[in-house]
């Protein structure tokens, strides 16, 4: 028998998966309990269980309408015109449903990728500050150099990447 062991993390490891989670909290606690409501049902609808239930309940209308335990005066007879109608609403309700839990998604999926991209452009600078040091010790160290550190060291100017970016999918 194997006995599954914490896993011990660092404190800043620790600190950004405690800054994360707060993240997701108070995303979660900023939405309505329409829009809560509105995310379950996308959520579901996305799962096996919910392809098992409308399979049951497409079952159950049938059999209830025209197979053998058929109601005496069934509410929906073959050609079942309103199991049409019921489908046909839940097929726009259900897109609804998935549409804007996908739209919430994405909204949050924007702010960590704005979230991301600042931490980088942070790690950047704060690289190049690193490389500058560097080459300060080296210079009183007497240490040669390589050219790329020079190049490395120079400021990123990110608006000419974005731009060459922009340029090279056109």
């Amino acid at each position: 028998m194997s006995s599954a062991q914490p896993v011990k993390r660092s404190g800043s490891e620790a600190r950004n998966i405690e800054s994360i989670l707060k993240l997701e909290h108070d995303d979660q606690q900023s939405m309505s309990a329409l829009q809560k409501s509105f995310h379950a049902v996308g959520w579901f609808v996305g799962t096996v269980y919910f392809i098992i239930l409308q399979c049951f309940c497409l079952v159950v209308w049938v059999v209830l309408n025209a197979g053998p335990l058929s109601l005496p005066s069934p509410f929906d007879p073959y050609p079942f015109p309103l199991l049409s109608a019921v489908l046909a609403l839940e097929a726009v309700l259900l897109t609804s449903f998935v549409l804007i839990r996908q739209s919430a998604n994405d909204l949050q999926s924007d702010r960590r990728n704005h979230l991301d991209l600042q931490i980088n452009l942070l790690a950047e600078e704060e690289a190049t500050a690193i490389l500058r040091l560097l080459r300060k010790v080296a210079e009183k160290l007497d240490v040669q150099e390589e050219q790329k550190v020079d190049v490395l060291a120079g400021e990123t100017n990110v608006e000419k990447i974005a731009q060459h970016i922009r340029a090279r999918e056109e």
